[in-house]
This record gives structure tokens, C-alpha cells and sequence, in this order.
């Protein structure tokens, strides 16, 4: 889900369901990357002074994605297909200092990359109605496949309703994310997620919930038959980019933060025990994996003073026994003390995405160091079908992509003046 008003927003809120997070190894995707600059050919560049002793990783090419300019609108979310078809929802808001109706919000529109096209369309119809003045923009967008989607209004944490497309936007078709029965493991591209059952008693959080998957070939949720014994809310850890699937909630013994695991799709899971979790003000898990190892790294509340609000609590390595290892942890200031994502990239590196720029680690997440200059929010990176897609955190419409998490291209997504 991703909140959203106007072109002055920041993208900095990690999510249960997807960190959306910043940043790539490039040291030039620094805070307030330029349009021109992200649209440069050679954001294809490889990371610089990584100090790793670990070979050099193959040269993987990364997706060619064309920009698009005169956009009606801004896009707010952006996902790929793994044959490089696309989709971004778009939204059209009025400027806080314009004269405007008191009705007046934000025009919605979907805009969509078709497999091998050179330039993106905006679909013939939304099926996103226009906002109010003050709703703010909601949506959120997950790719299925080639030509398929599934489109989330955002405004229902129990029953939302939904949009799903198989003909790249062409039409629409109308559901909900209502459960619809129940399936013994989750799809090959289909997204494990949580469905929230109930709210809880103040009505601001998830009260219940169910692990769940969408079916790429109707966009309807179905419940997983096996769900882990852990306590509490559980909900997915992200997409790791290795086999296994992880999900965050509390240990059935001593209701401490911890994760459970399924090497299987789903169909059997067990509790991945987090040794010395950190905080009382726990946001979750984030797992990710790649050449350096897997790595769960917890979000939560640090100090006031540091002056972040995605604080970053502690990293945890998995050792080859299948156990956790806890090889970093907060300390008042020290960075990166915020997260807004990470990846583990093929040349053996650890990159945190913060709110004061990005940080990479070379020895297993015990030390880092800064990959860019100064300080300042980095941008936010997740894991696509596609590859890793960065986007900016001020708006700028700028954009990479990368397969490896070392070589990147740039593309811009630009609204019309």
C-alpha cells in the first residue's frame, strides 16, 4: 500500500508486505538524484571500493526499461513482469497551493510496459476512481505475470477491493481480497501476503490475520491450507529472492520476535528461532539473500534522538545449520541507524538503504561502510519478478533496475509539466 498526496511526498514507510526501500550499490544514487541523471546510460555501472576479497561477480546485463515522459500523473508504484512487461499506477494531484474545489483530489491512471515495447501507454480506463481532497492516494499494485496485475484501493484493511487485468490493462475485472478458499502452497509468481481477518481493538492495526496467495490467473485470494504455530499477527517477510519463504510473528514459547520458514511453497513451515531480537517497538523482519548469505534484519523504534523513523534494531546472519546468528545491533550514533530496504548483491555485498544515505558491508553485516557522500535519505529498492527496482525518494520520477544488484539502468517515469 503505498500513502501518497501531491508531488512533494516522501518515500520512506516500510511496510509489513513490502519494504519498499532505496538505494543501489552505485555510489551516485544519493539523496536527490537528478532526472537527467538516472536516465544517463551509464547508470549501469558497477559499485566502487568495496574492499571485498570475494572474485569479481559475472557481468549481468541489466533490463533495458524504457523512461516515459508527459505521464498524466506521477507514479506512485512501479513492477515488472519476469519478461520485462510492466505496469505503474499513476496519480494526477492538485498542488496544496492551488486554487481548487474543495472536492478536488487526485486523477488516477494506470500506465503499462508491454513485453519488448519501447515506449509505455496509459491504459484507455482506470479502474481507480478519482481521490477526494483529502484521501490521499492509496492503491497498491502487484504484477502477476506477463500482462497480469492485480490493483488494491488501499482504503479496507479487512475486505479491500480489487482490480485484476490478464490483457495488460485492457479490461478489468472486479473482486475483493475476501478470501476465496484455500490452497496447499503458493503458486510459482504468485506473492505470498497477509490477509488481515480483523482489526484490532483500537482499529489501527491488523487484529487477525492469514497467510495467504494470489492467483496470478484471477488475482483472488486463497488462504494457506498450513499456517505456522507462531503467536501473534504473522505476516511475510518480504521476498528474500532465495527459495525459502519467510514470515515475521512471535515465538509460540517465549513471545519474543521471531521468524518461521517454509523450504516447500508453503505446505509445512517451521519456527527460524531469532536469538536476542532487539526493542520493544518491533516493526518486523526483513529478510534477503543472495552470494554473501541470508540476512534478517529487524526494523523497529530507536531513540528520539536519532532522528529517524525506520530505525534499524539489529542483523541476524543464518549459519549453514539452519540457525541464526546475531552479528549487529543498534547503537546510539551509529549508522546505518534506519532502514528503508537492502539487498544482498552478486558481488558478496550487504547494502542498507537509510535514511541517511547508503551503507554496504563487505564482512557479513559486522561492519559498514558509506556508499555514497553525505547524508540524507537514499531511496528505496525492492525485489521485482524482474530484478531490483530503485526508485527516488523525492518524487523525481527516477528509477533502475538491476538483475545482480551491481550493474543498474536507469529509466525516468515523468509526469507532464
Amino acid at each position: 500500500m503505498n500513502w501518497v498526496y501531491g508531488q512533494r511526498v516522501l518515500a520512506a514507510v516500510v511496510s509489513a508486505s513490502a519494504l519498499i526501500l532505496v538505494g543501489c550499490s552505485d555510489p551516485d544514487a544519493d539523496r536527490g538524484l537528478g532526472r537527467a541523471q538516472a536516465s544517463q546510460p551509464e547508470s549501469s555501472r558497477s559499485a566502487e571500493g568495496s574492499g571485498s576479497s570475494q572474485p569479481p561477480a559475472k557481468r549481468i546485463e541489466p533490463p533495458r526499461i524504457p523512461s516515459a515522459d508527459g505521464l498524466p500523473g506521477w507514479a506512485h508504484a512501479v513492477s515488472f513482469a519476469a519478461d520485462g512487461s510492466g505496469f505503474a499506477l499513476l496519480a494526477q494531484c492538485p498542488d496544496e497551493d492551488e486554487d481548487q474545489p474543495a472536492t478536488a483530489g487526485c486523477e488516477q491512471h494506470v500506465a503499462v510496459l508491454d513485453k519488448g515495447a519501447r515506449k509505455w501507454r496509459v491504459a484507455k480506463t482506470s479502474p481507480l476512481a478519482d481521490t477526494g481532497r483529502d484521501w490521499g492516494v492509496t492503491a497498491g499494485l502487484v504484477v502477476l505475470g506477463p500482462g497480469r496485475a492485480l490493483i488494491t484501493e488501499g482504503r479496507d484493511a479487512t475486505v479491500d477491493r480489487t482490480w485484476y487485468t490478464d490483457d495488460g490493462g485492457r479490461s478489468w475485472t472486479k473482486g475483493t481480497t475476501a478470501l476465496a478458499g484455500t490452497i496447499d502452497s503458493v503458486p510459482v509468481g504468485s506473492p505470498l501476503v497477509m490477509a488481515c481477518l480483523a482489526m484490532d481493538a483500537e482499529g489501527n492495526n491488523c487484529g487477525r490475520a492469514r497467510l495467504a496467495a494470489i492467483m496470478p490467473d484471477s488475482g483472488e485470494y486463497r488462504a494457506l491450507a498450513q499456517q505456522p504455530t507462531l503467536k501473534g499477527v504473522v505476516y511475510p517477510a518480504g521476498e528474500s529472492g532465495g527459495p525459502d519463504l519467510y514470515v515475521n510473528g512471535e515465538s509460540p514459547d517465549t513471545g519474543r520476535p521471531t521468524l518461521a520458514v517454509s523450504s516447500d511453497r508453503g505446505r509445512t513451515w517451521r519456527e527460524s528461532r531469532v536469538p536476542e531480537p532487539g526493542g520493544e517497538h518491533h516493526f518486523g523482519f526483513t529478510v534477503v539473500t543472495g552470494r554473501a548469505g541470508t540476512f534478517a534484519l529487524q526494523r523497529g523504534q530507536v531513540p528520539e534522538g536519532e532522528g529517524v523513523k525506520n530505525g534499524l534494531l539489529t542483523i541476524h546472519k543464518l549459519r549453514t545449520d539452519g540457525t541464526w546468528e546475531r552479528v549487529w545491533k543498534f547503537r546510539p550514533g551509529v549508522k546505518p541507524n534506519s532502514i528503508l530496504g537492502a539487498l544482498v548483491s552478486d558481488d558478496s555485498k550487504l547494502t542498507v538503504y537509510s535514511e541517511s544515505g547508503v551503507w554496504t558491508s563487505t564482512d557479513g553485516a559486522r561492519t559498514f561502510r558509506e556508499g555514497n557522500p553525505g547524508t540524507g535519505v537514499s531511496g528505496s529498492v525492492h525485489l521485482t519478478p524482474l530484478g531490483w527496482l530503485w526508485s527516488d525518494s523525492y518524487g523525481n520520477g527516477a528509477f533502475r533496475i538491476s538483475k545482480d544488484g551491481v550493474h543498474w539502468h536507469g529509466f525516468t517515469m515523468i509526469p507532464a509539466s
